[in-house]
């Protein structure tokens, strides 16, 4: 597993919160994280889904992306981790590639990537992994492969301090 720092600004916390309320999960489009992801990676992701967890003194999202790999046939998860000190006005994050969590590379079908194909990257196209509903308490994850990937940048962002 790699881990790439990528630290927003503490003024990033509104915008994330506005998408995606505390202790929530929200389904959102990939251009909603612009000028926080670069666009680079954007560009590869077809759906994203932000998860918000909170103390009285921090705040944690994750925007799990799901990045197309076309020449792979597979889809990847590459979580964005964005952890917010409100004592201290500060923020840290960053973003984990090539993670080891179960069901975190995929294989749809050759349907997704006909539709990717005709359509573009943005296509919506329901994956597995993503939760159908489009948005949920963030305890209805757990045992889901949305909760590993949380759990996965959390320890990336640890350990890379």
């Amino acid at each position: 597993m790699e881990f790439s720092r990528l630290d927003p600004s503490y003024g990033e916390y509104e915008r994330l919160s506005a998408m995606c309320p505390e202790d929530m999960y929200n389904v959102v489009s990939p251009d909603r994280l612009t000028g926080i992801v670069p666009d680079s990676l954007l560009n590869k992701v077809n759906g994203v889904v932000l998860m918000n967890s909170a103390s009285a003194d921090v705040t944690v999202f994750v925007a799990n992306m799901n990045r197309v790999d076309m020449p792979a046939s597979a889809v990847d998860q590459e979580p964005y981790i964005a952890v917010f000190d409100h004592n201290q006005s500060s923020a840290s994050g960053g973003v984990v590639h090539h993670g080891n969590w179960p069901e975190r590379t995929t294989y749809p079908d050759q349907k997704f990537f006909d539709a990717i194909a005709a359509s573009g990257i943005q296509a919506r196209y329901p994956l597995a992994t993503v939760p159908t509903a489009g948005s949920g308490l963030l305890r209805d994850l757990e045992g889901h492969p949305q909760a590993s990937a949380f759990w996965a940048a959390f320890s990336a962002l640890g350990r890379s301090r």
